[in-house]
């Protein structure tokens, strides 16, 4: 049983390199690149903002294969075994849009095993936490304890606050939406910037749900308040299935270069 592997960036493809290149090689692919985008050192005829945009993806890229921690883990995610795709928005029925309300009955004839599930759960969510890591480079995401989220980042740029946690949830209900909330108001309290842009993005993973309709409404209306969804202060809460590995996005989709890809990550509906 396999969980299915987060969206992953090719830095090696993007710097011009091969997966088993050299740290030498690596940053010298880097420098030639850096010249050649720099905006110093653009030409006439050259689009500066693509310009912009590839020096981004370039650093983006450099930063996480030239630390060999980083690389390490990048490697782990880049070559570890993936399952058929989930289907495409095209490809989906009206009835897969709605959140499976639970508890969610085994295929007859196949009990769930509690223990298997548990376990699989435990790496897929390990494996996204290293992906968020890795794709949160840009944002400078370090973690920061903070209960009951089983894990939490923070990160700071000169004109951005960033702020990524996830909590397990064994069941997801409209009390535990509730609570939830609670803690995502203070969490926000302490987190917040006063004259930086925020984006707070806060993940929500089930085994079971309970009152979904009613689950999303309370999230999505927490989400949508005035305070919350500006282009200063943003805050979105994924609410993810770890049974079906699906998201779904309660909130307003940024565009925000350093947080996005951690949005793409979550194969979010």
């Amino acid at each position: 049983m396999e969980s299915r592997k987060p969206t992953l960036k090719d830095y090696y493809a993007v710097l011009g390199v091969a997966p088993e290149a050299s740290a030498t090689e690596i940053k010298k692919a880097y420098r030639a690149l850096a010249q050649r985008y720099h905006p110093d050192r653009l030409l006439p005829e050259d689009d500066s903002q693509a310009a912009m945009g590839r020096m981004v993806e370039i650093n983006e890229a450099f930063a996480i294969v030239s630390d060999k921690k980083k690389r390490a883990a990048y490697d782990q995610l880049r070559t570890a075994p993936t399952k058929k795709p989930a289907p495409t928005a095209a490809e989906r029925s009206p009835a897969d849009w709605e959140m499976p309300e639970q508890p969610t009955p085994a295929q007859a004839g196949s009990p769930r095993n509690p223990m298997v599930d548990q376990s699989v759960s435990q790496d897929f969510l390990h494996k996204l936490k290293t992906l968020i890591t890795l794709q949160g480079a840009p944002a400078n995401l370090k973690e920061e304890p903070e209960k009951p989220w089983l894990w939490s980042f923070q990160g700071k740029t000169w004109g951005g606050n960033y702020s990524v946690s996830l909590r397990l949830c064994p069941t997801l209900n409209p009390n535990v939406a509730r609570e939830s909330v609670t803690h995502v108001a203070s969490l926000v309290s302490k987190r917040r910037s006063g004259w930086k842009s925020n984006f707070f993005l806060f993940i929500l993973a089930f085994q079971s749900l309970n009152e979904g309709e009613t689950v999303l409404k309370l999230l999505r209306t927490f989400c949508n308040q005035e305070g919350n969804s500006t282009r200063r202060n943003l805050i979105n809460i994924v609410v993810m299935d770890l049974n079906h590995r699906r998201s779904i996005l309660c909130g307003k989709r940024t565009h925000d270069v350093k947080i996005d890809p951690i949005l793409s990550s979550l194969a979010i509906s």
